[in-house]
């Protein structure tokens, strides 16, 4: 068993490189074992303007810093967040509720953010172009929007603030970021962990709050140059609603309801270990796990006693525990939207093939937390398991007849963010992969996510990319000189 570490910072609001106490606070709890954390600073309206203003004051010299200089903060970071991995996946765990060994994999997933955004950092360069004019020419450069409003989500509230950071910061802007109030410990852990490595005061706020008042105010803030959501697809509408007047900069990560499309040659126990693998990744609270599991009528009866059979020998508990392979969801307000949409698929002709509760042998967890991982059968595309985002360890097998049947109903859903095909035949898995309506697929891979690709959605599940060399352009213009070219006589 795995203890919570001392903090080694404040439960408040870091602004211009100090921690800014406020009237009001968060609670934030294990939600494993309902254990109190700490109280957390809630930022109002005030406090969340002082820090913008922070942040705009800071952002000319930012800019100005040679970008060999902010890469290299920005590896330090990643430096030191692997040297302390062990603390931070830790206080993760506690936090969010996911096993030890994934919150230290998603440390490692957001170090590599910082370490790919600071070797990024001195290429983002610009390029003469030929003038038509023979004694011109065009000089193209990209420049920092300015100050950009970050708000991440509770399932991955270190690594989504590392993609959004490092990319902001690389460009030569400064940052507020408005981490989950579920799970602000984290963001409050790596603030002063960058400013030891040198990141000046006022380039990055962390300001814990409600995400209705301090998204509104990123929206209308004429200050805020950019605004980068990860989180649904209704409250990245709402800020684009909010932003719309201004005609601001939006990257938006959303929704997704990923289909995995088994095919007739697959491997089967090589897909289900996969499959399980995924769904209890963060307790299926991913927006890209498979949301759908195609999968041909005639082995699907196979199929389902080798994901029952794995699914049967997982342990689910307290992240901090030895040996746990899923923990909690993040409250129990969300498992109880979880067992109303499983009932009401239930109650259309769903089955529920197996359940595992292992969690109930326990005593000291908050069992109302827990919600088990689940194989149902029998699911259509009408009913909510197959329509709706699920964010729980649920594995719905649709049945299909046809490689074709199977794509179409994969892709008709309003969200695009990820999908994934199991086969073995590779023309088959890319035939397959290029019709998929997506913004990335994992073929025969679970999670193709790093920091070296550009990832985002398409349809309603969101605007833009975070990751790759395409990640830092979020956070830039483009502005084109025309001058005359230097006339050098020898």
């Amino acid at each position: 068993m795995k203890t919570v570490p001392s903090f080694w910072f404040e439960p408040r609001a870091w602004i211009n490189g100090s921690w800014h106490k406020m009237d009001e606070t968060i609670a934030v709890h294990n939600p494993a074992t309902g254990a109190l954390l700490a109280n957390v600073s809630r930022t109002d309206v005030r406090s969340v303007n002082h820090a913008i203003d922070g942040a705009v004051a800071s952002q000319k010299s930012w800019r100005e810093t040679a970008p060999a200089t902010r890469g290299n903060l920005l590896q330090c970071a990643a430096k030191l967040l692997i040297e302390r991995k062990d603390q931070f996946g830790r206080l993760l765990s506690a936090e969010q509720g996911k096993p030890y060994a994934q919150a230290v994999g998603e440390v490692e997933y957001a170090a590599s953010f910082f370490q790919w955004f600071g070797e990024e950092a001195r290429r983002l360069h610009g390029r003469i172009v030929p003038h038509p004019e023979a004694d011109r020419e065009f000089f193209i450069q990209h420049r920092p929007i300015g100050v950009a409003g970050l708000i991440t989500p509770w399932n991955f509230p270190l690594a989504q603030g590392a993609k959004k950071i490092a990319a902001a910061l690389a460009a030569g802007c400064t940052a507020v970021w408005k981490p989950a109030e579920s799970t602000p410990l984290i963001a409050l852990a790596l603030a002063p962990l960058l400013a030891e490595c040198g990141v000046p005061p006022g380039v990055l706020q962390v300001v814990p709050g409600p995400g209705s008042i301090i998204g509104k105010l990123f929206a209308e803030h004429p200050a805020i140059g950019v605004l980068s959501l990860t989180g649904s697809t209704e409250t990245g509408a709402q800020l684009m609603s909010a932003a719309a007047p201004q005609i601001k900069r939006l990257s938006l990560e959303l929704g997704g309801n990923a289909p995995l499309i088994v095919l007739r040659d697959a491997d089967l126990e090589f897909t289900a270990e996969q499959l399980v693998r995924m769904k209890l990744f963060v307790s299926g609270q991913v927006c890209v796990t498979a949301n759908r599991v195609f999968v041909p009528r005639e082995i699907e009866e196979e199929f389902v006693g080798i994901v029952t059979d794995l699914l049967r020998s997982k342990r689910v508990g307290n992240g901090l525990s030895d040996g746990v392979d899923a923990g909690p969801l993040i409250h129990e307000r969300a498992c109880r939207d979880v067992q109303a949409m499983l009932d009401e698929s239930v109650a259309n002709g769903a089955r529920i093939v197996y359940q595992n509760q292992s969690y109930l042998a326990d005593p000291q967890l908050d069992h109302k937390a827990f919600f088990p991982p689940t194989v149902v059968t029998g699911v259509d595309d009408e009913m909510g398991l197959s329509c709706k985002e699920i964010f729980a360890p649920i594995i719905p097998i649709l049945a299909y007849d046809s490689v074709a049947n199977a794509i179409q109903r994969a892709n008709n859903t309003q969200h695009g963010l990820a999908g994934y095909v199991y086969g073995r035949d590779m023309s088959q898995c890319r035939a397959v992969a290029n019709q998929l309506e997506v913004g990335i697929v994992g073929v025969n891979e679970w999670r193709p996510l790093k920091a070296e690709i550009p990832f985002g959605g398409i349809k309603q599940s969101g605007i833009g990319v975070e990751g790759g060399e395409e990640g830092m352009r979020e956070f830039v213009t483009t502005q084109v000189i025309s001058l005359p070219k230097p006339i050098v006589q020898i």
